[in-house]
C-alpha cells in the first residue's frame, strides 16, 4: 500500500528513480553546467585586444600549454568583414609563433617568426570574434613580447 504522497516510483524526496523524466533532466542540467564551466574559464583566460593596441606580455610558468607543452596566451578581438589587418609579434627571449584563428579555435593563418618576429596579414572574412594565440616555437620557451594589431 502507498503512504501519504507516494508514488510507486517515488524514491520518497520526490524525485522518480530510474530513467524517468527527472533523472534525465538532472542529468542534462548537470551536464550544461560544467560546459557553461569550462566556457567561463576558457573566456577569463583571454585577453581583450582592440586594433590599434600594442600590448607587452610574457610567455611564463602558469600560463596554457598547447599538447606540446610549450606556454601560450591567447588574445580575442572583434573584426568587421572585408577589414584587413596586420598583426606582429617579437620577442628578443624565445623565437615567437603566431597564429590567427576564428569564433570556433579553427586556424586561419599562423607564421613562425624569424629573428624574434612573426607576422601575419589577413582580410577578414566574417564580422565576428577572433583569436589571436602567441606561442613560441620552441617547447621550453618563456620570455617577454610585444604583440600589434593593427588595421591596414
Amino acid at each position: 500500500m502507498m503512504g501519504e504522497g507516494s508514488h510507486p516510483k517515488s524514491n520518497g524526496r520526490g524525485f522518480e528513480s530510474g530513467r524517468g523524466l527527472h533523472s534525465g533532466w538532472s542529468r542534462a542540467f548537470v551536464a550544461l553546467g560544467f560546459i557553461l564551466m569550462a566556457f567561463l574559464i576558457e573566456g577569463q583566460a583571454q585577453t581583450p585586444i582592440r586594433i590599434g593596441q600594442t600590448i607587452e606580455g610574457a610567455l611564463e610558468e602558469g600560463d596554457r600549454k598547447m599538447a606540446d607543452g610549450s606556454y601560450y596566451d591567447l588574445y580575442v578581438f572583434r573584426g568587421n568583414r572585408g577589414q584587413r589587418i596586420a598583426i606582429h609579434l617579437r620577442s628578443k627571449d624565445f623565437q615567437p609563433y603566431l597564429t590567427l584563428m576564428d569564433e570556433n579555435g579553427v586556424e586561419i593563418l599562423s607564421d613562425s617568426g624569424e629573428h624574434g618576429h612573426a607576422h601575419i596579414r589577413h582580410t577578414l572574412a566574417h564580422s565576428s570574434r577572433y583569436f589571436i594565440r602567441v606561442n613560441s616555437v620552441r617547447r621550453g620557451g618563456k620570455g617577454r613580447y610585444q604583440l600589434h594589431l593593427l588595421e591596414q
